[in-house]
C-alpha cells in the first residue's frame, strides 16, 4: 500500500488548453513544469489525480451547437476537448503509464479503482468533465472520500494545471471547502487574464488555500 502523504492534483492539462495550436489556449501554459511534475511522481510513486474537459461533438458550451446549458447558459466556445478527437488527449508527457479515465456517469463501483490506488498498481486517476469543477463529476466526491478514509494521515493535495480563473480554481476551492488539505502551485497554472488570474488566487487563499511552488513541493520531498 502507498503511504505517500502528497497527491498530485492535474487540471485539464490538454491539448486545447496548453498547446499554442489548441481550440482554447491557455497563454503560457507551464507544459515543461507539467512534465517535470508528472516524471517526479513517476519516480516517487506519489498518487496523481485529475480532471480532463470531455465534450461530445454538439456540446451545450460550443458555439456550434444549438443547445443551451442547465440554467439557459450560451457561452460560444469554440469546440474544444471532443472526446476522441487530438484536442483532447493529455499533454505528451503528463501521463503515467499505469492511469485510468474515469467516465462523468453516476453510479459506477469505484471499490476496485480506489483499491488500485492505495496498493499503487494504478498511479493516476483522471475524471471526465463537462464543466469546471473537478467534483462535477459524480464519481469524484466518492473516491477522494473513499480513497482518503482508507489512509493513516490526511494527504496534502498539490493543484495544478490550467485556467488559473477557472477549473484550477473549481477545483482548489471544491477539495478545500471539502475540507482537504490544498496546496497551489502557483508557478505550474496560467491564468486567462490578469485580473481574472489575481482574483482567483486571493479568493483562494481567503480559503484556506497554501500557496506554494513546485521547487518547494520537490526539495520539501527530498528532504
Amino acid at each position: 500500500m502507498t503511504t505517500s502523504d502528497r497527491v498530485l492534483v492535474d487540471v485539464d492539462v490538454q491539448v486545447d488548453f496548453c498547446e499554442p495550436n489548441g481550440a482554447l489556449y491557455v497563454p503560457s501554459s507551464p507544459n515543461d513544469l507539467f512534465r517535470d511534475l508528472i516524471s517526479w511522481a513517476v519516480k516517487k510513486d506519489v498518487p496523481i489525480l485529475g480532471s480532463v474537459d470531455s465534450h461530445a461533438y454538439d456540446a451545450w458550451e460550443f458555439a456550434s451547437s444549438k443547445s443551451l446549458g442547465p440554467n439557459g447558459q450560451k457561452p460560444n466556445f469554440p469546440d474544444h476537448c471532443v472526446k476522441g478527437t487530438p484536442g483532447w488527449l493529455k499533454v505528451s508527457g503528463t501521463l503515467p503509464s499505469r492511469f485510468r479515465f474515469i467516465p462523468n456517469v453516476p453510479n459506477l463501483s469505484i471499490g476496485n479503482f480506489v483499491g488500485e490506488l492505495l496498493r499503487g498498481e494504478t498511479q493516476g486517476f483522471y475524471f471526465e468533465k463537462e464543466v469546471y469543477s473537478f467534483f462535477a463529476n459524480p464519481i469524484a466526491d466518492h473516491f477522494l472520500q473513499a480513497y482518503t478514509s482508507m489512509l493513516a494521515h490526511a494527504p496534502e493535495f498539490f493543484v495544478f494545471g490550467v485556467a488559473t480563473d477557472y477549473c484550477v480554481k473549481a477545483a482548489a476551492l471544491g477539495l478545500a471547502e471539502r475540507g482537504y488539505k490544498t496546496a497551489l502551485l502557483v508557478d505550474a497554472i496560467a491564468g486567462i487574464t490578469p485580473q481574472g488570474t489575481q482574483a482567483a488566487l486571493n479568493e483562494m487563499e481567503r480559503a484556506g488555500v497554501r500557496i506554494t511552488t513546485t521547487t518547494e513541493l520537490l526539495a520539501g520531498a527530498s528532504a
